[in-house]
């Protein structure tokens, strides 16, 4: 246990000395802000673009179709296969530290960035709406539901880093699996509209998984299969994930 908490502080630390992350930690603040002035600027042309109540949530859906899943391709390519070409993977190995432990702690630092870019734009939309005087939706039962539309977008970014992760582990050049993973990325989520029986099926059709915690029409049964099907979706990619980093060579 000790040897996964020292692995996964140093890849926290590693992480955090990424220009890279610190830019989209930054970005992740500043956008919700430009898009709350623009959008407030522009409400007396166009009535139909406002910055509501629903504000943190709007933000959510970009930000779990785009911005993080982008986030995530560019981390698991520096944890990954930027790793194997550079052979700074055998600096963490040499540690006293197994193969899974190591597996494990570089997916609980890339879990703890994608939780903390959830964290900065929840706080920062949350303050958008309070500066611009939309305080109505800051009840007890809105907090609820902010919660859980945030908590299930990270699970669902999860699950959609643990199957990018499994897919980085056949590549040993960091910008081949990031060109790669944006070009699938887009082909799986424009497929369903042409196959529509494809989004049943994949984790790339669960970036806005939050929507049926926040509707009352959803019933109990589709919300446990759809969490079943996206927990398994995680264990099932972190397994095959770190079965593939266990067989390469460091």
């Amino acid at each position: 246990m000790n040897s996964l908490k020292a692995g996964y502080r140093n890849e926290l630390l590693l992480l955090g000395y990424r220009r890279k992350t610190l830019l989209f930690t930054i970005v992740s603040a500043l956008l919700p802000i430009l898009l709350a002035i623009s959008f407030h600027a522009i409400q007396p042309i166009a009535a139909f673009v406002t910055v509501g109540t629903a504000f943190p949530i709007e933000m959510l859906s970009m930000y779990t179709l785009f911005w993080i899943p982008l986030f995530i391709f560019l981390t698991a390519a520096d944890l990954f296969p930027q790793e194997i070409s550079t052979r700074t993977l055998k600096l963490s190995l040499l540690r006293p530290i197994t193969r899974f432990q190591a597996f494990t702690a570089k997916m609980m630092a890339l879990g703890s960035a994608i939780a903390l870019v959830l964290v900065v734009l929840f706080i920062v939309t949350l303050l958008c709406n309070l500066f611009l005087g939309h305080t109505s939706g800051l009840g007890a039962a809105d907090w609820f539901g902010y919660g859980k539309a945030y908590f299930a977008g990270f699970v669902a970014m999860l699950a959609l880093a643990a199957l990018f992760v499994f897919i980085a582990q056949f590549f040993q050049s960091a910008s081949g699996f990031l060109v790669f993973s944006i070009v699938i990325y887009a082909v799986a989520k424009v497929l369903p509209f042409f196959v529509k029986s494809f989004s049943a099926f994949s984790i790339t059709s669960y970036t806005d998984w939050y929507v049926l915690w926040l509707s009352s029409n959803v019933s109990v049964g589709r919300l446990f299969s759809s969490s079943l099907f996206v927990l398994s979706g995680l264990v099932l990619f972190f397994s095959l994930g770190y079965l593939m980093f266990d067989r390469k060579e460091a």
